[in-house]
């Protein structure tokens, strides 16, 4: 009896957490940690691709795209027109069965000015549908993701191609003075919609996405569980990722009676991104036994172990915990990238 309330129990919060998660304005899932600026450039690629879908196939989003106080009658229409001629060209280039790769970079980049002179910037990439779009990392790990959207969506215009001849920053284009001021028009469209259509968000966000099973000698079950990540500097290499930590985040559990529950915990501490500086690096794995009071919830730890690793940079690894005959175990297997979370991930202050 106990096992079909937390089996019911527990299908309620992984629909609860599935809603949640399609909720978001955008993500995407890799199986690895891998560098929080590239998934973030992974989450904004898609809130890219789901607002030029949109645009292209709403004839109302026509009338209104490229609209501005700042833009004369001409070149609203000239700028609208372009779009719907390179719309479908970047949806192929970004989402196509060879999309064009995203490429980050330590060391700055530069592109030649208006002036001719050598100018630095936070992307680039070669006219034309082939070679890779370019991003300085430094300079995008303190955007918000709408001046992503904006950039990426910039950096997409100038791979497409009309009439033989993709369009540079400098030239002078129709009744705009140079291509840059056209490509920035058509990208500050795209953004006004995505935010309009909630296809982007206002902060960046890393879910961890965790594969459980719980046992308790008569029965078992499998679950997926999703952890918020925590970053702690403004480098994005050090942050913690946490499982039943908060109330927005899922956790597995066996109900011992009717006010009380012994549930899963765990937190990961990880200092370097998963490089080779690893100290400080564990993950502190618990049960705790969760008791209904008048005034809120009494919890108590009753079983712990300490791992001197970090699932996330070791996929392999198991996370183990028991308590008499309850067993919970856990195993990494995706991060996913958002431009809207529910979860805390601004930078704590040291």
């Amino acid at each position: 009896m106990k096992n079909q309330i937390l089996k019911i129990s527990y299908l309620i919060v992984a629909v609860m957490l599935s809603i949640g998660l399609q909720a978001q304005a955008s993500g995407t899932v890799v199986g690895n940690g891998g560098d929080p600026v590239f998934e973030f450039l992974r989450a904004t690629r898609e809130s890219m691709n789901a607002t030029i879908k949109y645009v292209l196939n709403q004839p109302e989003e026509k009338e209104k795209f490229c609209k501005s106080d700042r833009l004369s009658e001409e070149q609203s229409q000239f700028c609208r027109d372009f779009f719907f001629k390179i719309g479908q060209q970047i949806l192929i280039l970004s989402s196509g069965q060879k999309p064009t790769e995203f490429v980050l970079r330590e060391k700055p980049l530069y592109v030649q000015g208006p002036d001719g002179k050598p100018m630095s910037v936070a992307a680039r990439t070669s006219l034309g549908p082939e070679g890779t779009i370019e991003f300085h990392r430094d300079s995008l790990r303190t955007m918000a993701p709408v001046q992503v959207l904006f950039l990426i969506t910039h950096e997409f215009e100038h791979k497409t191609v009309i009439e033989g001849k993709s369009i540079s920053d400098n030239e002078r284009i129709g009744p705009f003075h140079s291509g840059r001021e056209l490509l920035d028009a058509i990208a500050t469209s795209i953004v006004s919609v995505a935010k309009r259509k909630g296809k982007i968000g206002s902060q960046f966000g890393i879910r961890d996405l965790f594969s459980c099973e719980a046992s308790n000698g008569s029965g078992n079950f499998g679950a997926q569980i999703v952890g918020s990540r925590l970053f702690q500097d403004g480098n994005l290499m050090t942050y913690e990722t946490s499982v039943g930590s908060n109330p927005m985040e899922g956790s597995i559990y066996f109900q011992e009676d009717y006010e009380t529950i012994l549930r899963l915990k765990f937190v990961i501490t990880e200092p370097n991104n998963c490089g080779e500086d690893s100290n400080g690096r564990n993950t502190v794995v618990e049960i705790i036994r969760s008791k209904t009071m008048s005034g809120g919830r009494d919890e108590t730890v009753v079983s712990t172990i300490v791992f001197p690793d970090n699932p996330i940079c070791n996929n392999k690894k198991r996370l183990v915990v028991s308590y008499g005959q309850i067993r919970f175990a856990c195993q990494y297997f995706a991060s996913e990238g958002t431009t809207s979370s529910p979860f805390s991930t601004g930078l704590k202050k040291k």
